[in-house]
């Protein structure tokens, strides 16, 4: 039987089936026949011939795999070890190269989507041995370019007629594909510049409409402008002004009309607002030093008294300052206790400021809304305005057009703590319900901001609010030593801590409350509770 084996791996050798008499010469009856360790020989020079030409023609694993059958028959033969150097060195190369090469491509790709497409043009230039995908990475360079100079000149002509709105729109798409062209930088500085100076003019008449969309439209490409944020600045004003007569509030809205006039000294009908808004707190403070200033509280709190059978509610203005809800006005009587408004600022030394609402339905949307929402967000009016109901334990989500929670459409939505809205693509915020013993809620804003910029939360108050070390409290102070619990009782904010807690230079006292606009210091946490 050896024999016969020995027999066809020299029929197999002769007619050039190398493999085959490969197999059979691995037997190791066969290999140790002398004619087989004969054959073995000549099938080595074979395996060294055929590996040259492949080696030659540039089929690299087919030459290595020659030697490698070479090597296991002949051991480390000097012309198996030389052929096998020269493959695996040439091999080496052409990975190193072609490492270069996608890298080269890589990096090209990267230079256009940044907007270097001069150094991406440079570098493909430098790219050689691979035609089709340098072909195709030069395709979608010229198509990026295409794409940023139609952007451009869209921006320009949009420009050129005067429709800000069109061309804040391209100029943001030529900025994306082209972030550093002269060009473009050219023309964002003249829309910021007429628009502003439109936007300018139509606060001056009163158009605060025309200039808040103005001010929209350049948005994307304005950046850190200074005329721009001036410009903001005087519109967010406004809105200050409007929601603070919404809710008979006469003297922040006079302190935001100011702020305006300083902004727009030749508006006319700035002046007349805050000579009204003068008139109103003049006329105020004129009935209470009158007669009606006398009443006792003992006597209006009895003359108050609510109907059997009907619920009380602590926040309402009519029950407990009469004379200020008539005036439109918001604030308790002199000599009496301040009396908290529906929604107040609440600023912790450490965490920031909070807009806390008292409200258990509470509309949230855009400030330029038709129907002005309970919390107003700087954003796109057709951005729908939601309503978050408290209804005992629960929150519940409700809005007129889909939005997304947690990545899911839907338009009514038992809320969970941590919660992802998004009500447009750049108007999200979280809700959260951090405290497990309370009912409190808060609405992180990520993606959304309201007027005042430095409120980056809107607490929904009920009962009680948390101030403290970690992510459990309301308001996060990590200065806080003792949790500092607010409780909201009979219209008042009421402190409770273990630590000493202390009103400006003089003593708490718990039947009266947290005091409006005086810092109040609870060991080694100062906090301020101040009109929205």
């Amino acid at each position: 039987m050896t024999f016969l084996r020995v027999k066809q791996a020299q029929v197999a050798l002769a007619d050039g089936r190398l493999d085959e008499a490969h197999e059979l010469l691995s037997r190791d009856d066969v290999r140790s026949h002398r004619h087989g360790q004969s054959l073995a020989t000549k099938l080595v020079k074979a395996y060294v011939k055929r590996g040259r030409a492949h080696f030659k023609a540039g089929r690299l694993p087919e030459a290595l795999s020659d030697c490698e059958k070479a090597g296991t028959l002949g051991g480390h033969q000097a012309e198996v070890s030389e052929l096998r150097g020269q493959v695996v060195e040439l091999m080496g190369q052409k990975r190193t190269e072609t490492h270069r090469r996608d890298m080269a491509l890589q990096g090209a790709r990267e230079h256009v989507r940044e907007g270097f497409l001069s150094k991406g043009v440079a570098m493909l230039r430098g790219v050689h041995g691979d035609s089709t995908r340098v072909e195709r990475a030069q395709q979608e360079l010229d198509l990026h370019r295409a794409k940023a100079d139609a952007a451009i000149e869209r921006g320009a002509a949009a420009l050129k007629r005067e429709d800000w709105a069109a061309a804040g729109h391209h100029l943001a798409e030529a900025r994306r594909l082209r972030p550093y062209d002269s060009k473009v930088d050219e023309l964002s500085g003249r829309l910021s510049q007429q628009a502003v100076g439109k936007a300018r003019d139509a606060l001056v008449s009163g158009r605060v409409d025309t200039a808040e969309a103005l001010l929209r439209a350049v948005a994307p490409v304005a950046g850190d402008d200074l005329a721009v944020r001036e410009m903001r600045e005087a519109v967010g004003q406004v809105a200050q002004a409007s929601e603070a007569l919404h809710r008979g509030d006469a003297r922040s809205a006079g302190r935001a009309l100011r702020r305006v006039k300083v902004l727009l000294p030749r508006a006319g009908w700035i002046d007349q607002a805050i000579k009204l808004t003068d008139q109103i707190i003049s006329s105020r403070d004129e009935l209470e030093s009158g007669p009606l200033g006398l009443i006792s509280d003992g006597y209006a709190s009895q003359a108050q008294a609510t109907p059997a059978g009907r619920p009380h509610t602590p926040f309402d203005a009519r029950a407990t300052t009469p004379i200020a809800y008539h005036l439109g006005v918001n604030e308790s009587p002199r000599g009496s206790h301040d009396v908290l408004p529906k929604q107040f600022l609440i600023q912790v030394d450490g965490a920031g400021s909070a807009l806390a609402t008292c409200n258990a339905v509470v509309t949230i949307g855009p400030v330029s809304s038709p129907d002005r929402p309970d919390v107003g967000l700087i954003a796109d009016p057709s951005v729908p305005a939601v309503t978050i109901q408290r209804a005992q334990d629960d929150y519940f989500l409700r809005s007129p057009q889909q939005v997304k929670v947690n990545g899911k459409p839907t338009n009514d939505r038992l809320l969970s703590d941590g919660d992802k809205i998004e009500l447009s693509p750049r108007c999200r915020f979280r809700f959260r319900l951090p405290h497990a013993a309370s009912t409190t809620a808060v609405i992180e804003l990520t993606g959304a901001r309201l007027v005042r910029a430095d409120v980056k939360r809107v607490v929904l108050l009920d009962r009680q609010l948390v101030v403290g070390a970690g992510p459990a409290c309301h308001l996060r102070a990590d200065s806080a030593e003792e949790p500092i619990i607010l409780n909201l009782r009979d219209g008042r904010l009421i402190c409770q801590s273990p630590q000493a807690v202390k009103v400006g230079a003089g003593a708490y006292d718990p039947q009266v409350g947290l005091p409006m606009d005086t810092t109040v210091n609870v060991g080694p946490v100062s906090l301020r509770v101040m009109e929205a």
